[in-house]
């Protein structure tokens, strides 16, 4: 079974700030996470990824604007979505996840 989350962040927070999601989704090995994403302003380095069951951070760049990837899991358990500022600018991110 597919599911999908809506996210919408404002992000003004100095360089290699994470904003993390509220709620978290239960995943099992080899699960595949596509994040959709814009933001603005384009110019900005931003880390959109997952916080995996082990704590860490698992994410991939982009500096154009856009973000629109898949994650395969290698661990089974809750993950949270999480978005990096890689910027000294404020950026607002607006997209959806699906699971």
């Amino acid at each position: 079974m597919s599911s999908f989350m809506r996210f919408s962040i404002c992000a003004s927070y100095f360089t290699l700030s994470t904003v993390k999601a509220k709620s978290s989704f239960p995943l099992e090995v080899g699960e595949v996470v596509t994040i959709k994403a814009t933001y603005s302003p384009f110019s900005a380095s931003v880390d959109f990824g997952l916080i995996a069951p082990d704590n860490l951070f698992y994410g991939l760049n982009t500096k154009n604007g856009s973000f629109d990837e898949a994650i395969e899991v290698t661990q089974r358990g809750n993950y949270v979505l999480a978005v990096r500022n890689n910027s000294s600018q404020t950026i607002h991110v607006s997209g959806h996840v699906n699971y």
